[in-house]
């Protein structure tokens, strides 16, 4: 067996969210030498649970002995809706990790870099290849559309998610750090939980991107759906500024004063200026009266 092909597949797994438990099977796959094989995964997310199957095979040059992970059906399964089965294909690098692909299999989006496709023709068959570009977007199912083998087509929304978020009460939202903390699961496709800030009120809630209506949409503990009116910015900086901390407080007004003193520092310069020009002024006045000069 090929140490170095076992571990890069073992190391694969691990990072798209397979965990390490399958390295055990894998291996053992791997030392019987088969030209291809498959792996079985069972995940639960929640109430939720997704079903696996991962097919590996051999690479067409036998002699280096590689092994390579080139696809993966899941199932997932709902209680009380019928099971929903879509195939996944590994590539290079720009892979989805299982979670994410849970996330979109329940009919979220994931916002991340991808690789640009294009039609090539080979052999007489048109294919889509990567041109080597990439760029940033959401990527769903498209749920009515499916291809000969019964898989969904990919759905690619442009949508401006950070903008959006910072439209919504959301406690600390204009600042920087607590908004990329809010963003990275969000663009996983996850819910998030959040704090609303209404009328001097803090609600918790979670916050789930929903690219295809360009909205987020909220829920609160329970799971029941939220409406939360949108703002304007000034009005989230306003009630923020009331939810501050000590600490945050005494930052804002050193940072205040020292803003205004910069301000300041010109028209005092100016008026200074002035009285020292009126001052000379006066002493030239005096020595022309001395020397008996009208003025």
């Amino acid at each position: 067996m090929n140490q170095s092909s076992y571990q890069y597949n073992a190391d694969t797994l691990k990072n798209l969210g397979f965990g390490e438990e399958i390295a055990k099977e894998l291996h053992t796959k791997m030392d019987q030498n088969l030209t291809e094989f498959t792996l079985k995964h069972h995940q639960e997310f929640g109430k939720d649970k997704m079903e696996s199957v991962l097919h590996f095979s051999k690479g067409d040059q036998q002699d280096k002995d590689i092994t390579f992970f080139n696809r993966f059906e899941s199932t997932l399964k709902k209680e009380g809706l019928e099971d929903l089965t879509q195939t996944f294909f590994i590539g290079a690098k720009h892979n989805y990790t299982l979670k994410e692909r849970y996330n979109i299999m329940d009919g979220r989006s994931v916002y991340r870099e991808q690789p640009k496709m294009e039609p090539t023709e080979e052999n007489g068959v048109t294919k889509m290849k990567p041109t080597g570009e990439t760029y940033y977007a959401w990527r769903g199912l498209n749920f009515k559309e499916a291809d000969k083998y019964g898989n969904f087509n990919p759905k690619i929304i442009f949508w401006d998610h950070e903008k959006e978020l910072q439209k919504y009460p959301i406690k600390n939202i204009l600042e920087k750090y607590d908004r990329a903390r809010i963003m990275r699961p969000l663009e996983k496709g996850n819910r998030v939980s959040v704090t609303l800030v209404r009328d001097g009120q803090e609600t918790q809630a979670q916050v789930v991107a929903n690219p295809r209506m360009m909205r987020l949409d909220f829920y609160d503990d329970k799971g029941q759906s939220l409406v939360v009116r949108k703002v304007d910015k000034q009005a989230v900086s306003q009630s923020q500024e009331k939810e501050m901390t000590p600490q945050e407080v005494q930052k804002a007004a050193i940072a205040k004063a020292a803003e205004q003193a910069q301000a300041n520092t010109p028209v005092q310069n100016q008026a200074s200026g002035a009285r020292q020009n009126e001052a000379e002024q006066k002493q030239e006045q005096g020595q022309r009266r001395r020397q008996g000069v009208h003025v």
